[in-house]
Order: C-alpha cells, then sequence, then structure tokens
C-alpha cells in the first residue's frame, strides 16, 4: 500500500458530519488520481467509502489524526511555532494591495508595531516583505550617507552578517569585537567613536542567538547618543522576548520580525524609526531598489507585499496585546527558561554562556560525551521537537534549544524525559 504525504488544515474535530479537515494536497504512487481525497477535498467523519477504498481511508485518515496529535515543537531559535488563530488568519481571503482593506490593514500594523514594543509616540513602523535579514539590510544602508561609515558591534554571527551587509553595498566599517561568551564592552564603543569621525551608525545585536548571549544595547545607547551616529539594534530575537524595555533605550531604529517574539508567520520584517532615522533617510543614496527605506515612506506598498502573511500579523498583534502585551509575554520567556534550564541541570548538561549574560529564549548547550548533534537531533525529532545545531566555530561541540513561539506548557514539562532518552538513543 502506498504512503502519502498529507498537507492539510484543521478547522474543526467537534461531531460527524462537520469538517475536520481540509488536504490541501496528497502524494504517492497513483495519487491524487487514486485517492477519494484529492487536493482541496474536505475530510468529514464517519464519511461512507466504498469496500475497495476503505483501507486506503482508513490509513489515510490515520495519517491525520497522527499529525492532529503530534504537531512538531520547534525548538529552534526561528521560525517559531504559531498558534491556530493565527494559522487560521491566513484564510481570510485573497486581497490586492492596493486596495483601501489592505491600507486599513497596514495602517493597523504599523500603528501597532510601536506601541507593542513600548515605542508608541516615539518611532514609525516600516513594513516589509522578507526575513528578518531584509530588515537589518534595509536598517544599515538607510542609516550612512555618502562617504561615510558603520561602527558593528560584533560577538556573534549576527553581528558579523551587519558587517557582511555593509560591504556588501560599499559601506567603510569599523568594528568593535567581543568573544562570542562575553557581552559587548560599552566603552570599547566610546572608544570607537573617538578615533573615527566619519561613523554614521553604530549597529548591535540586541540578544546573539549564535550562543543566547545579551549585549548590554542601553548602556550603549547613551553612549553613542549625542555622537551624531545613530543607534542601530538588531532586535529580531529580542523583541517582546527580552526584559530590556526599549522605552529606556536611546535607539534610532529598531530591526524586527512577525515571527519569534511577536508569534505572528515568517515573511514580514519590520523596522521602527525615530525621528532623527527618518530624517537621515532622506539623506543617504539610493542604495537598493527593494530595500530603500525613503520608498517605503513615500508609499506604504512600493511593491507587491505578502497580504495574507500580514493577515497572520494583525491577528498575532491581537493575541499578544489581549494576553497582556510586553510585560506578560517577556514574563513567560523567564518562566520557559527557568523551567527548561532546571531540566537542563539534571540531566547534566552544561549551559556555555554565564547566567548573567543569558537571553530569555536561547540555551548553547554541550553536546553530551559520545552524542553527535544529528544523531541528537533525529532521536529529539521522532519523540516531536526540533532542536538547532550551533554555529561556525561552535558546530561540532554544542547544540541549541530556543523556548520561541506559541509551545504548550505540557510539552515542555515533557521535554526533560524525552531529551534524556534521546541522548540515550544517540549513545547507543
Amino acid at each position: 500500500m502506498p504512503q502519502f504525504l498529507l498537507r492539510w488544515r484543521v478547522r474543526c474535530r467537534a461531531r460527524a458530519g462537520v469538517v475536520v479537515g481540509v488536504a490541501l494536497g496528497c502524494w504517492a504512487e497513483g495519487c491524487p488520481e487514486s485517492s477519494p481525497y484529492g487536493p482541496h477535498s474536505e475530510i468529514r467523519p464517519g464519511r461512507a467509502v466504498g469496500a475497495a477504498t476503505s483501507v486506503h481511508n482508513a490509513r489515510y485518515l490515520q495519517k491525520i489524526e497522527w499529525m492532529m496529535d503530534e504537531e512538531l515543537i520547534l525548538l529552534n531559535p526561528g521560525p517559531a511555532c504559531t498558534s491556530q488563530r493565527v494559522k487560521d488568519a491566513l484564510l481570510r481571503g485573497d486581497l490586492c494591495h492596493r486596495e483601501p482593506e489592505f491600507t486599513d490593514l497596514l495602517f493597523r500594523i504599523r500603528e501597532a508595531l510601536p506601541r507593542c514594543l513600548n515605542l508608541g509616540g516615539t518611532h514609525e513602523a516600516i513594513l516589509v516583505t522578507g526575513s528578518g535579514t531584509a530588515a537589518m539590510e534595509m536598517a544599515v544602508i538607510s542609516s550612512v550617507r555618502e562617504g561615510r561609515g558603520v561602527l558593528v558591534v560584533n560577538n556573534g554571527v549576527y553581528g558579523d552578517r551587519m558587517i557582511k551587509i555593509a560591504r556588501a553595498h560599499g559601506i567603510a566599517v569599523h568594528e568593535v569585537r567581543s568573544d562570542w561568551t562575553v557581552p559587548a564592552d560599552p566603552e570599547a564603543v566610546r572608544d570607537a567613536l573617538a578615533e573615527h569621525d566619519d561613523i554614521d551608525a553604530v549597529i548591535c545585536v540586541h540578544h546573539e542567538t549564535t550562543t543566547g548571549l545579551i549585549n548590554p544595547i542601553k548602556e550603549i545607547g547613551e553612549i553613542v547618543a549625542g555622537s551624531g551616529a545613530l543607534f542601530v539594534i538588531d532586535a529580531i530575537s529580542g523583541t517582546a522576548i527580552e526584559d530590556q524595555d526599549l522605552a529606556e533605550v536611546r535607539v534610532d531604529v529598531v530591526c524586527g520580525t512577525a515571527n519569534k517574539g511577536l508569534h505572528g508567520l515568517p515573511g514580514m520584517a519590520f523596522i521602527l524609526c525615530s525621528p532623527a532615522s527618518i530624517a537621515r533617510v532622506q539623506e543617504v543614496p539610493e542604495r537598493s531598489l527593494y530595500l530603500n527605506a525613503a520608498a517605503y515612506l513615500k508609499s506604504d506598498v512600493p511593491f507587491t507585499p505578502a497580504v495574507q502573511v500580514c493577515y497572520a500579523l494583525d491577528e498575532a498583534i491581537e493575541e499578544y496585546e489581549a494576553q497582556g502585551g510586553f510585560a506578560a509575554r517577556t514574563k513567560l520567556y523567564r518562566e520557559r527558561a527557568a523551567l527548561v534550564r532546571g531540566q537542563f541541570e539534571r540531566l547534566g548538561l552544561r549551559v556555555l554562556v554565564d547566567e548573567r549574560f543569558r537571553s530569555n529564549t536561547v540555551t548553547m548547550l554541550h553536546l553530551p560525551d559520545g552524542v553527535t548533534y544529528q544523531s541528537l537531533h533525529d532521536e529529539l525529532k521522532k519523540r516531536g521537537y526540533v532542536i538547532y545545531a550551533g554555529q561556525g566555530r561552535l558546530s561540532n561541540d554544542f547544540f541549541r534549544i530556543c523556548t520561541m513561539g506559541e509551545i504548550p506548557w505540557d510539552r515542555l514539562e515533557q521535554l526533560e524525559g524525552t531529551l534524556g532518552a534521546a541522548i540515550e538513543a544517540a549513545r547507543g
């Protein structure tokens, strides 16, 4: 009997006669033609089937039931799991981005994003279709005037990515570098600003997910203020997650994404701009057609956006605020981190970063003796969890577990036993 791979969407599991799912695709030998459930067909409990297809249907529905009950928990630092409410927002329907309904939606999101991150009234949001790196690139190239340079605070893969972005666009780069396990030194930033008189922007990663390290953005922002440079933060893995209230940080540009801490779907990113940043945008050369921030200030949608992902972000923002906003979301992340790190300690797993500098989500762990990352990953995936490898020079000896996104509390409570069993299986 052929094995089927089914992609589907749950609507309801209530009673016989109501739709429980919609098959979005089915692949196997002789499928979809041979399948009584072709693409987009409705699957109903108790549906009568012919004798010739009864086994086929039973296996098909068994596969659906398994997927409904055993959704993978993503313990990687993005993309993060999302709620059913956010997923369902994708079904609002098709909409042209030039229609007034989308203008209203976009206005609602742009108004809400600064408010959600306690920057309402001080920062303006620009929304761009793309991953978080699109926001990073837009921020860098839109903050530096002709003939000027950037100072990048670099203690991880994402600090290094900022340098690559600047160099790709011919922008001069100065660097303050520290070890991947040590937060950036604000005084080193002060010294670099004094040494170089061409710096138009200082760029720092808030949460370096390379190691799960937090940088002192508040202290760095105080030093950058008054220097004439803009302070740009990559907060993609920090927004709505980390304890530092951005209202307390003297920041000009905040890079974020719809997914991760806001629990929307991947595919939309944003930058939040202070008045000084908006003024600067008008002065910089047009280094990119698609990622030129000035174009987004002149027209809300200069290019076709991911409309359905905007629906999901709109829903995620409503959910976020209904659940208590910034204070409640960061509290949740602190509690999750405490829960799983207690489990790691009981399992004898060693954490790379000093407790004082750890983020609320990513934990970088030493691989247990006799266990490779791939074997541990595969054993955990069999048990319903997806973990993430270390990066760069840390890839051979470390792995990461991240408690980001919509994760049922009971699945986190079950992680200790599951992880212990996976480690033993990986050793075998």
